[in-house]
C-alpha cells in the first residue's frame, strides 16, 4: 500500500497514549486479545486498519480518530448533522442564563438596600 504525504502516523499516536497511560505491550494485548507483537508492529506501522484502531480506543478509553480528526486542516467538512442546530440551542441557553443572571443580582441588591434600611 502506498502511503502519501498526508499520511497521519498511526503508530506514533498509539505510542504516544501508550506511554502517557503507563500501558505495555503485553497489557494492551491482552486487552485487544493480541499477542505483544502485534501491539509492537502497531507501534512501528504508520497505518493501522479502522476496525483495530476502534478495538484500541476501547482499550485504553482513548479516541484516537478524534486525535486524527485534529489533524486535518479545519476547513474540511464533517458529517455533523444539526450542528448549526445545536448551536443555536446552546446560544439560546446561554442568553436565557445570562437573562436569569442579571435578574438575580437585581432581587439580590435590593435584598441588600432593603435589609440596610431596617
Amino acid at each position: 500500500m502506498r502511503i502519501g504525504i498526508n499520511n497521519i502516523h498511526t503508530g506514533v499516536l498509539l505510542t504516544k497514549v501508550t506511554k502517557e497511560k503507563h500501558i505495555s505491550n503485553p497489557e494492551l494485548g491482552k486487552l485487544i486479545g493480541r499477542i505483544p507483537l502485534s501491539v509492537k508492529q502497531y507501534k512501528q506501522k504508520g497505518t493501522m486498519q479502522t476496525a483495530v484502531l476502534a478495538e484500541i480506543c476501547h482499550a485504553l478509553k482513548h479516541n484516537f480518530f478524534s486525535d486524527m480528526a485534529d489533524k486535518l486542516p479545519q476547513h474540511f467538512t464533517k458529517n455533523q448533522p444539526n450542528t448549526d442546530a445545536i448551536l443555536k440551542e446552546k446560544d439560546d441557553l446561554i442568553a436565557q442564563l445570562q437573562e436569569e443572571n442579571r435578574i438575580l443580582k437585581i432581587r439580590n441588591e435590593i435584598l441588600l438596600e432593603i435589609q440596610k434600611a431596617k
